[in-house]
């Protein structure tokens, strides 16, 4: 235990229904000089042959997904509608329409 605990567990025995009025935070804050330290002793955890792996797949991927291609939507015009609605000839082709 460190010291501040034992002093801090003095004064609860000492007067158990006082509340605490110098409670500090139980957690410290972890700062970027920690982290720089704990990496001095990380090692690498994947291979050369596994990084190729994975781009290799994430390029598969992306090409059947059709990343970076140039989509565009088709001309109106281009499929056969030549109204400016799409939805104006199935409209009119629908007689038992309840809303018109």
């Amino acid at each position: 235990m460190l010291l501040q605990d034992i002093e801090r567990e003095k004064r609860r025995s000492e007067n158990p229904e006082a509340m605490e009025e110098d409670v500090e935070d139980e957690v410290a804050e972890i700062k970027a000089a920690h982290f720089e330290e704990s990496m001095k002793y990380a090692r690498r955890s994947v291979s050369d042959a596994d990084i190729r792996k994975y781009q290799a797949f994430a390029q598969t991927l992306q090409q059947s997904r059709g990343f970076g291609s140039e989509f565009r939507f088709a001309d109106t015009a281009a499929a056969g509608t030549t109204t400016a609605d799409p939805f104006a000839a199935a409209a009119g082709a629908d007689d038992d329409d309840l809303y018109s």
